[in-house]
């Protein structure tokens, strides 16, 4: 689908949205407000706080203050209250984690956790941090470019779950952990006795101008079947840095559309059919590789990308069988990203995938059992189109197979030990396809077809969690896994000159995670809650392999095995919840280092401390905060490696302060309407963030977005 498609999916969809308001809003008008039998009795629920949020997982369903692993979940309300520019706008206030992007990328985003994962947009994290869409595997890096492509506008919910432990259930090789995104459903805007719903949405942006608009159509054809169109359009001018600098290149359109249906095969709604096509296109200029201001060196490129998923799933609950609760996808996921100078070529990346997993469920007295067994397989395409005739070397093509076998067990006692064993096993196949080039003595590109060359191997995740409630209150938990990374596709059959890269050894990890968490309710008045969570880690990693000259003297083979690397830290989040106030808080400190060159691990961002501060008038359905991060200096350098001008900005304290409110009417004429306001970097600092090279951070910004949603 191309950009006409999904100018034209918004056009239609905000066409039929502007007809269904006009009846709408009359009978919003005139209707009268009655509370609901429903509201009238329902029962006084507990407050959820950040940390009390369900974890969608396999075994029973979980908050995070109950989980043995580090995990944060941002819901609709969170991305709506942020005005999102890009999805990397998602890591601000999690502990641990961080964007690589950068502004001058076209919404690439990719991501950093524990240090694990790319240190610029530019350089591959392969695999050590997973990304999906409604379960569906990303490519993690579009050459040159980010991870993933998707407006945030597509989503309503974000999963990160951090460390290597998220393995078991999502593929070997995930040292920093596993990121989640849900697309919204019909049911997000359907209540019951609703045939359909329309929701318009505009947002303006002071600093980088332009607007974003969006058109949602819901509609429920039956009781069994369900339907939402989705189309959005962001057209967007340059932003300016703190301080008043225009980013060049940072400009650009930008479509996006979501197509699903649901479909229940059952009274019970518990047999779920869905069927699910998301795209994003993107079309701007952007740098050609990563480093440097984007209007001083490296130059500016045309690219356009496409980013497509497909999928289409089935779920039995079976509530009335504890024997089934099963879960089969199919999904198609591509990648395409064309640039049309300098190197003139379409480079594609392809997963074929399918997943089947189901868990078994017993109870006796005192205990309860769930048993999750699964099969994923996945074939990708890495591919590389020169449009001129040339190419480049560094990016080869291959196909990968790879089949996974995975089980995991989780075992509760009397309500307060919860035990969790797993073990996951990953076969491996790749061959590299096409042509390469290398480089003989000169600046003069030399094609070859590339040597036949296969290899195959297979990776082990096992792994072992205790979760302890010591009081009703207090919790304690730790966890043990060991995972292998193999090669990916790029350094396997990469090559500089004449050398053919040789196999590499595959990367090793033993990570250890210990905390504890607590839920206090009635603090400081009756109703209130708060929650916090402190985790330890520790991860020994062998065989780390990286570029032969990113730590290591540059080597006849691009990307080698530079021995072992240990990585550690605490990471600590917490929230807070009342009728009329609420605050949230973040802090981490992590460490690396690379043990045969003696150097601190680059790939680590610097302390941070963030946290909001916030009111409510439940009365009027207003909320606002205050928003602050403080960014220490990045102090942990290696001596052998001098800092350039753009190193040392990079390497400097910061602090960013923004504020928010928004107006959600839940009763009367209004209902229905939102309005969102955020100044973000009200201080207009000039500041840039360690893990992204694209240069400063946008500056102050006034941000404003108005949604209406219609009933019929």
């Amino acid at each position: 689908m191309g950009t006409k498609f999904a100018r034209g999916l918004l056009i239609s969809t905000s066409a039929v949205a502007l007809l269904a308001l006009q009846p709408a809003l009359a009978v919003a008008q005139t209707a009268p407000v009655t509370p609901s039998a429903t509201q009238a009795t329902a029962p006084k629920q507990g407050r959820v706080t950040l940390l009390k949020r369900l974890i969608l997982g396999a075994g029973r369903v979980k908050v995070a203050t109950d989980t043995p692993q580090a995990v944060t979940v941002l819901e609709q309300e969170d991305l709506d209250e942020k005005i999102m520019d890009d999805l990397g706008d998602i890591t601000d206030k999690i502990p641990g984690v961080k964007a690589t992007g950068g502004d001058s990328n076209i919404l690439g985003s990719n991501f950093n956790i524990r240090g694990f994962g790319p240190q610029e947009v530019g350089s591959n994290q392969e695999g050590r941090v997973l990304l999906t869409v409604d379960g569906a595997t990303k490519y993690y890096e579009s050459y040159r470019m980010g991870g993933i492509f998707a407006d945030p506008s597509l989503f309503k919910r974000v999963e990160v779950l951090r460390g290597p432990a998220s393995g078991t259930l999502y593929g070997s090789g995930v040292l920093g952990g596993v990121i989640n995104f849900t697309t919204k459903d019909a049911s997000d805007f359907l209540e019951d006795g609703d045939k359909g719903a329309i929701r318009v949405k505009m947002e303006g942006d002071s600093n980088q101008k332009g607007y974003v608009a969006s058109a949602i159509l819901a509609l429920r054809a039956s009781e069994n079947a369900e339907f939402l169109v989705s189309g959005n359009y962001r057209d967007v001018q340059n932003i300016i840095a703190g301080g008043g600098f225009e980013k060049i290149g940072t400009a650009g359109q930008f479509p996006s559309g979501l197509l699903k249906g649901t479909f229940y095969m059952d009274e019970a709604k518990e047999q779920v059919l869905r069927a699910s096509y998301s795209h994003t296109e993107t079309d701007g200029l952007s740098a050609t590789s990563p480093g440097g201001l984007p209007v001083t060196m490296p130059p500016l490129v045309p690219r356009s990308t496409s980013d497509t998923t497909y999928i289409l799933s089935y779920e039995d609950e079976a509530s009335d069988n504890p024997w089934l609760d099963l879960k089969i996808q199919a999904s198609y996921s591509e990648q395409i990203n064309k640039q049309e100078q300098f190197i003139n070529a379409e480079f594609s990346y392809a997963y074929w995938e399918l997943k089947g997993e189901n868990t078994f469920e017993w109870e006796g007295e005192g205990y309860e059992n769930f048993l999750t067994v699964g099969l994923q397989g996945k074939y990708h395409e890495r591919r590389r189109f020169d449009l001129d005739g040339t190419g480049i070397g560094s990016h080869p093509e291959g196909n990968q197979t790879v089949i996974g076998a995975f089980a995991q067990n989780e075992f509760i006692w009397d309500e307060k030990l919860t035990i969790i064993g797993g073990i996951r096993a990953d076969w491996q196949s790749m061959e590299a396809t096409g042509t390469s080039l290398f480089i003989n003595g000169n600046p003069n590109f030399a094609k070859r077809p590339i040597q036949p060359v296969e290899v195959s191997d297979i990776a082990l995740a096992p792994k072992l969690a205790v979760h302890y409630k010591l009081t009703d209150t207090l919790s304690l938990f730790g966890s043990y896994a060991y995972t292998q990374r193999l090669p990916g596709i790029d350094e396997e059959f990469s090559f500089i000159a004449t050398t053919v890269q040789g196999k590499l050894n595959k990367e090793t990890a033993h990570t250890v995670e210990l905390g504890f968490g607590q839920e206090l309710p009635d603090v400081f008045q009756d109703g209130d809650q708060f929650s916090y969570k402190l985790t330890g880690f520790y991860n020994d990693v062998q065989n780390r392999i990286v570029r032969g000259g990113d730590t290591l003297p540059v080597s006849t083979k691009p990307f080698v095995n530079a021995g072992e690397t240990i990585i550690y830290g605490v990471e600590l989040e917490g929230s807070y919840d009342t009728e009329y106030a609420f605050a949230s808080f973040a802090a981490s400190l992590i460490r690396g280092d690379e043990k045969l060159t003696g150097r601190p691990a680059t790939s680590i961002a610097p302390d941070e401390v963030s946290f909001t501060l916030g009111g409510k008038l439940p009365d009027y359905d207003i909320r606002f905060g205050w928003d602050a991060r403080l960014v220490a200096a990045q102090t942990r350098w290696p001596e052998a490696l001098p800092p350039t001008a753009d190193d040392q900005r990079r390497l400097k304290a910061f602090n960013v302060h923004d504020i928010f409110a928004s107006w959600k009417p839940q009763e009367g004429t209004l209902k229905g309407f939102e309005l969102t306001g955020r100044v973000n970097n009200i201080f207009d600092n000039n500041y840039q963030e360690y893990l992204q090279t694209a240069g400063p951070a946008k500056g102050r910004s006034f941000k404003a977005s108005m949604a209406y949603t219609a009933k019929f």
